[in-house]
């Protein structure tokens, strides 16, 4: 009964979930017919997954300020992490690999999107997972395919970054990986999705406004050796551009 109430009074957020399913059935299909007749290739899995998130953002009138990524061969991009709107929003803006955690590969065409798109799904209760999802992440940067990892390993409301975890630095700095920062912020702090919010509750809240706002920028690459350092490094940069983007 509550969800249908939520239903009857967020019709905008329910036409927008629908055209959020059918497009996302409709180019990951499209990514499995390229990769069983024509194989796995970055041209397909940037396809797949920048107009996968171009496309949502779209329709769930997600407006993005941003400024331009640094020019960089392979890295690691790690940004800070409020939304499930956040997957959009990397996706459109930098196609490339993610890691997430292995419990999305739950929803609907998740795990088929991860094989079109090399994303990489972690059991983080697993050390053997664990393993291999860092053998995976240097297998991807290595083969000319970045990976997007979230270091704080869930959500926040801010208005900074929570703790970041030390295993994605250790990845990064044992493979002489370049980091990119990068700063994601909602105009309304009350677009995070945190806490004990449902996805269907906060999913018809959030897209029943005609806009949602948001801003991101995209800092400095960066090289070391030493993870704690790096680490360090990361968070700063990511924290001065959130304090930037909340003082304009």
């Amino acid at each position: 009964m509550k969800i249908a109430r939520i239903i009857l009074f967020s019709p905008l957020a329910f036409i927008r979930l629908l055209l959020v399913l059918f497009m996302s059935a409709y180019v990951t299909i499209i990514g499995w017919f390229w990769l069983k007749t024509k194989g796995f290739s970055r041209r397909m899995q940037q396809w797949v997954a920048g107009t996968w998130g171009r496309t949502i953002l779209f329709i769930c009138g997600i407006k993005v300020d941003k400024n331009e990524i640094p020019k960089s061969g392979n890295y690691i991009l790690m940004p800070n992490h409020r939304s499930y709107i956040d997957i959009f929003i990397v996706a459109a803006m930098t196609p490339a690999a993610m890691v997430g955690k292995a419990e999305i590969a739950k929803w609907p065409f998740v795990a088929l999107g991860a094989r079109v798109t090399n994303s990489i799904l972690v059991d983080r209760k697993n050390q053997k997972s664990l393993l291999l999802t860092m053998k995976k992440i240097k297998e991807s940067v290595n083969s000319g395919i970045p990976v997007i990892l979230f270091p704080e390993g869930t959500t926040y409301k801010g208005p900074l970054t929570k703790k970041f975890k030390n295993g994605s630095f250790k990845i990064a700095a044992d493979g002489n990986i370049p980091v990119i920062p990068m700063a994601i912020d909602f105009n309304d702090v009350n677009d995070a999705w945190v806490d004990q919010d449902t996805f269907v509750g906060h999913f018809f809240r959030q897209l029943g406004k005609p806009l949602t706002h948001v801003t991101i920028r995209y800092g400095e690459p960066i090289l070391d050796n030493d993870h704690k350092q790096l680490q360090e490094k990361t968070k700063e940069q990511i924290e001065s551009m959130l304090k930037a983007i909340q003082s304009a």
